[in-house]
């Protein structure tokens, strides 16, 4: 599954889960594939980037309540590739 797939389902996903994205040319695209860590209650007090993930080569991008709360402040006519680049850049730069 890639970054745009994951936004089109992200209402079946546990918020208490957090993205990873594999990056494509060193970036993070819509075409980026992505794993899911969800969070044990023994892990919630760790930091989301010292969280081991299982698959190699896939870095640390949001949690994904917090992309729900973005994707709820933005206008609901928004493509899902806009809600993408708006989630990419959130991610790169603000985090």
């Amino acid at each position: 599954m890639n970054l745009i797939e994951f936004i089109k389902t992200i209402e079946k996903i546990d918020e208490q889960s957090i993205l990873y994205l594999k990056r494509i040319n060193g970036q993070f695209t819509f075409e980026s594939k992505i794993t899911v860590l969800k969070i044990l209650e023994e892990d919630e007090e760790m930091k989301s980037k010292d969280l081991e993930v299982t698959e190699k080569g896939f870095d640390y991008f949001l949690e994904v309540f917090l992309i729900n709360e973005i994707i709820e402040d933005l206008e609901k006519n928004e493509s899902v590739e806009s809600k993408c680049k708006r989630l990419i850049h959130y991610a790169e730069f603000d985090c």
